[in-house]
């Protein structure tokens, strides 16, 4: 969600509550609306009908963890799910292109292991400790979404690239590959930050090309998968 769900976000927060016969105050809206912003306003109202229907919890008010565990299934099975996604990126695409997952928690998870090419070039032999780390940051976020995270994964040819002598200001780099579900994919690239801590510390002071990152989401969401 962004800033223009936020009042559709309050009637139905707002109207849930009121099934329950409570108020909602202004700052429990803040941080709700803050804890729930990675998931689309669809996704949240499905959330929360799922947890209106279900007759173990249904009879208490939502908390955004319930809405989230309802979004995602429990952060186990949605681990598991999401390391599949990385696993076969890892494999299909490799280190040298810039990937999109359509799912935040997997960009913010990848960027505190270090980024998208240490981790594709991973030695077989600490490959089950990465995906054990990689389960449990990705945990975490799903308890607690990132608050912020990085619009896409630099793969080590953009990197490359970037740091050219003769880099020509403002071109346009490679299209990043999409990863899962297209929609979703853009929606990440759109909501992410430019720079993430991991590309800080390979790139040191060097700064992202605005003109070319701004031309990327014209075509990203222009609706061309």
């Amino acid at each position: 969600m962004n800033d223009n769900n936020r009042v559709e976000f309050q009637e139905v927060w707002t109207a849930t509550y009121a099934m329950y016969r409570q108020r909602v105050s202004d700052s429990m809206l803040d941080l709700s609306f803050g804890a729930l912003a990675p998931y689309s306003i669809e996704d949240v109202r499905k959330g929360i009908t799922a947890h209106i229907r279900n007759p173990d919890t249904g009879q208490f008010p939502p908390k955004p963890a319930d809405v989230i565990k309802h979004i995602s299934g429990n952060s186990q099975s949605a681990g598991g799910e999401a390391w599949a996604k990385v696993d076969r990126a890892i494999r299909c695409v490799g280190n040298y292109r810039s990937v999109v997952f359509d799912d935040p928690r997997i960009h913010a998870a990848i960027e505190r292991l270090g980024g998208w090419p240490k981790m594709s070039l991973t030695d077989e032999k600490e490959y089950p400790f990465l995906r054990n780390n990689f389960l449990k940051l990705y945990q975490g976020f799903t308890v607690q979404p990132p608050a912020v995270y990085p619009r896409k994964l630099v793969g080590t040819s953009e990197h490359q690239n970037s740091n050219h002598d003769s880099f020509e200001r403002g071109r346009p780099q490679d299209e990043p590959v999409m990863i899962g579900d297209p929609e979703r994919a853009k929606l990440v690239y759109q909501g992410g930050g430019d720079l993430g801590v991991a590309q800080i510390h390979q790139q040191g002071t060097q700064t992202f090309l605005g003109s070319a990152i701004d031309e990327q989401v014209k075509r990203l969401g222009g609706g061309a998968a």
